[in-house]
């Protein structure tokens, strides 16, 4: 995996009101933090890092950030984006940083490819999760994983444990736990009519706790 370059700013300042007024000038907030290693407090220009995470490694992209008016440079990973409710902008954002030789642990994306053969006699794909937790040393993280689906059939369920053995990379996800299901239609319309009617009976209850309230009053 190629590293990444991204020019940072040292952050003086802490504290809600600091922050805000960075924010307000275009700048978020930041740490790097790791294993053994004193924190640093930074600030990222969120359209650049954007930019540089564009990529096909996308968030496990590994970015050498270079401190400006300094002599210090660290290969880190984002960790976590705190995000804005309502605007989905960045309110701070963690990164860790990478020592030579260290294992990370790092959600990788699952890309199914082919079209099952449940899907070719009518069924459907039930897609519970596209990501996996993985652990492998940064210079071994993939982009992706590719998983070809083309033999499931209705019925058919394909969990973690299916996911063949990756060379350098250990799957940390719970071996049991479901990726994708092949549904036949009336299971997958029983489950709607099931949710559906689940809503409905909620709805019922809360209209009738609320006429209970009112006559009480």
């Amino acid at each position: 995996m190629n590293t990444l370059e991204l020019d940072v700013l040292k952050r003086d300042l802490l504290g809600k009101q600091a922050n805000k007024k960075y924010r307000n000038n275009g700048l978020v907030p930041a740490v790097i933090y790791g294993k053994n290693k004193e924190n640093l407090n930074i600030l990222v220009d969120p359209i650049k890092l954007k930019k540089l995470l564009r990529n096909e490694a996308g968030e496990n992209t590994i970015i050498n950030m270079k401190v400006k008016d300094s002599d210090q440079n660290k290969n880190v990973l984002l960790k976590d984006a705190h995000l804005d409710t309502l605007t989905s902008d960045p309110l701070h954002l963690d990164f860790y940083e990478i020592t030579e030789g260290e294992k990370v642990k790092v959600s990788a994306p699952i890309v199914f490819t082919g079209k099952p053969e449940g899907v070719k006699n009518g069924g459907v794909i039930q897609t519970l999760t596209n990501e996996v937790l993985i652990s492998c040393l940064p210079e071994f993280i993939p982009n992706d994983i590719e998983i070809d689906i083309s033999d499931l059939n209705i019925g058919d369920t394909l969990r973690v444990k299916n996911i063949s053995e990756i060379e350098k990379i250990e799957i940390l996800s719970n071996p049991e736990s479901t990726l994708i299901s092949i549904l036949a239609p009336r299971i997958l319309a029983e489950q709607t009519t099931e949710e559906t009617s689940e809503s409905t009976e909620e709805n019922k209850d809360t209209d009738e706790n609320n006429t209970s309230e009112d006559e009480k009053k």
